[in-house]
């Protein structure tokens, strides 16, 4: 418990300093840009590898695949039948704020740190998740709110996904496990270099994007769309802890990926299906501070 709540609270020191930085002038938001192509390009590929490396490809790590998809689904019926009769805006806004779980920038740095071997299996998990956020949960929002902002082709959400050198990682790494390989020590021990800046960048971006400032109306569409998504995260880390035969390693990763922040990919999408940025920063924001309490909470209850 106290690794915990250390690491949470050396998080939240993160997440501040940086967020200083900008209010001092010293960064900027656009500074974050630069952090976050370091992040993806570099960091997180060689966290995700160390998580990977020496790991079996068993059934496990296919329903954790299979989930990461699942949950999407039905998160984005639900939040396509809460809001079914309001303007297709806040039809995407509630489908985008309750499906999609930021995985690469918020919870494997979360983890990584004192909960490494539970990466294989959140790494699983946004394998599917990730097929959801870059093209099924557009597609879905399309039909459920009959706009056509974000239908592509196949070839183009392929394209897509593998543009993205996390979801390469994945696979790469997958398929290594398929076929035996590991990766030598002497190797590892260079990408550990890599892999050791990852939590403290994806806190310091989250810092530099953090917002706080919104208008009043604005302000109770945020509260309602995270009770929504909280509510529903907490009965799906319930769900997934007490009542799944899977092992305990699992369910309590289930239970931290339940409470995962909104994925970037789905703020950004809000934009393009029609709402403010403000609004969808400061959704992104909060949903960052209250995962990080939720998932602080959960692993206190829990180890």
């Amino acid at each position: 418990m106290g690794a915990v709540l250390t690491q949470a609270i050396s998080f939240v020191l993160v997440i501040l300093a940086a967020y200083l930085f900008k209010v001092g002038r010293i960064l900027e938001v656009k500074d974050g840009g630069t952090i976050s192509k370091i992040i993806l390009n570099v960091t997180l590929p060689a966290t995700i590898i160390i998580g990977f490396n020496s790991v079996e490809l068993n059934s496990i790590l296919l329903i954790m695949i299979s989930l990461g998809l699942l949950t999407n689904i039905v998160l984005i019926a639900i939040g396509g039948f809460i809001w079914r009769k309001r303007k297709t805006a806040d039809q995407a806004l509630m489908i985008f704020s309750q499906a999609g779980y930021n995985i690469g920038n918020f919870t494997i740095p979360f983890v990584q740190g004192f909960f490494p071997e539970a990466i294989p299996f959140i790494g699983s998990f946004d394998t599917g998740n990730a097929l959801m956020v870059f093209g099924g949960t557009p597609m879905l929002a399309d039909k459920i709110t009959g706009q056509n902002r974000g239908t592509r082709g196949t070839k183009e959400v392929v394209f897509q996904l593998f543009r993205s050198p996390t979801f390469t990682t994945y696979i790469i790494m997958i398929l290594l496990a398929v076929i035996n390989v590991t990766i030598p020590e002497n190797v590892l021990s260079i990408v550990e270099l890599f892999a050791s800046g990852n939590a403290f960048l994806s806190m310091f971006m989250i810092g530099l994007y953090l917002e706080v400032t919104i208008s009043r109306s604005d302000l109770k569409k945020v509260a309602q769309l995270l009770f929504t998504r909280y509510t529903l995260g907490i009965l799906f880390a319930l769900a997934s802890y007490f009542l799944l035969p899977l092992p305990e390693i699992v369910r309590l990763s289930l239970v931290l990926l339940a409470l995962a922040p909104i994925a970037t990919v789905s703020t950004i999408n809000m934009v393009v299906y029609g709402n403010k940025e403000s609004l969808s920063g400061f959704l992104s924001s909060s949903s960052i501070i209250l995962s990080l309490l939720f998932m602080t909470a959960a692993l206190a209850l829990i180890m």
